[in-house]
């Protein structure tokens, strides 16, 4: 006899933002929710009660939104080339911050793990500010091309930046210092740590992934991918000390790879379920249960990074992101019509027979 688990997901609440739902965050704390659209609105709240408007439709989108650590801001960037802070933690939720570079397209932003320090790729440039006080910390520069990706390592020991030529790491305390350059063919535009830091993953615009042991070089490189990997994400470990797995979206397929017990490489499998472009993937916190949706508006979810589960299908024309609450019970996705909806995910142990 053995036990699987049985996942039910059921959608519980939903609204309509103006356009395009580009980005989506929920708080660390898990009492704010905020989405941001093509239109240029911001929206936040605390669901099930309605979203409220902290920027109204203004023609120029918003590419991406976060909030700080401790839950108490959150930012956006844009086309608008606006960096826009806010206190949520106030009743008002009044702008705490605001910074402008004209003519520039924003499209990158991460705060660190643990302070109140948000990094915003501008151009080639990665600018550092303290917030509230909105002191420039440091600017460190690419040099080879725009920056297509920010990620923070968990300690928030160092700062990972993609663009051409690969992924360069610099230590927080050391912004002055030349960061380690992790190389790759053409050009990383995805890339994630591992939720421990042990690992690092890019996703690569010239159809490989590279991968990263920090502290152990060289760094693997997988090949063979039909297209550009557009996103990457790395599950909790199964047991402690072992490996994450770790999730690559590339055209209409998935691909996971699972560290190899010989330690000497990486072993593959490829879901394959959506019948157009994967848009989003994401393991649901602490769990090995896979999101992800497409193009053509299926979510789907995966036991163990390998099975079906269930299938969702309410978004007739199209997702356009997805994210999970960070008690791993909620899922909020976005539509390319606007839509923005959360499902209520129970599991339950269900015996059967088998070998």
């Amino acid at each position: 006899m053995r036990s699987t688990a049985s996942i039910t997901a059921t959608a519980t609440w939903q609204t309509t933002l103006a356009d395009y739902v580009t980005a989506i965050a929920w708080s660390p704390n898990g009492h704010w929710l905020a989405a941001a659209s093509a239109a240029g609105e911001v929206m936040m709240g605390s669901p099930p009660g309605q979203l409220i408007a902290l920027r109204s439709p203004q023609n120029a989108a918003i590419s991406s939104l976060a909030f700080s650590a401790d839950s108490q801001f959150l930012a956006a960037v844009g086309q608008a080339g606006e960096v826009t802070v806010w206190q949520v933690a106030s009743s008002a939720h009044r702008i705490q911050w605001q910074q402008t570079y004209a003519g520039v397209w924003l499209d990158q932003l991460a705060w660190h793990p643990q302070q109140n320090l948000l990094a915003v790729g501008v151009g080639s440039q990665v600018e550092l500010w303290q917030i509230p006080t909105g002191d420039r910390l440091a600017s460190l520069d690419f040099q080879a091309s725009s920056v297509l990706n920010l990620v923070w390592h968990p300690s928030g020991d160092s700062l990972a930046v993609s663009g051409h030529g690969g992924i360069k790491v610099w230590q927080t305390h050391q912004w002055q210092k030349a960061a380690q350059l992790i190389q790759v063919p053409g050009a990383s535009i995805a890339a994630a740590w591992s939720q421990e830091g042990r690992y690092l993953g890019s996703g690569n615009l010239d159809r490989t992934l590279t991968v990263v042991e920090w502290g152990s070089p060289p760094p693997w490189l997988m090949q063979g991918f039909p297209g550009k990997v557009r996103q990457v994400c790395w599950s909790m470990p199964p047991t402690s000390g072992s490996a994450p797995l770790l999730a690559a979206a590339c055209a209409e397929g998935i691909t996971v790879w699972e560290r190899e017990t010989t330690q000497r490489g990486w072993r593959s499998r490829v879901l394959q379920h959506h019948q157009d472009t994967v848009i989003a993937i994401a393991f649901q916190p602490h769990s090995q249960l896979l999101a992800s949706a497409s193009r053509e508006g299926q979510i789907a979810l995966w036991q163990n990074g390998k099975q079906l589960a269930q299938t969702l299908k309410n978004f007739r024309q199209g997702v356009s992101c997805l994210v999970w609450h960070p008690a791993g019970d909620r899922l909020v996705v976005g539509g390319s019509a606007g839509k923005l909806q959360i499902w209520h995910l129970t599991q339950r142990q269900a015996k059967g027979f088998g070998a």
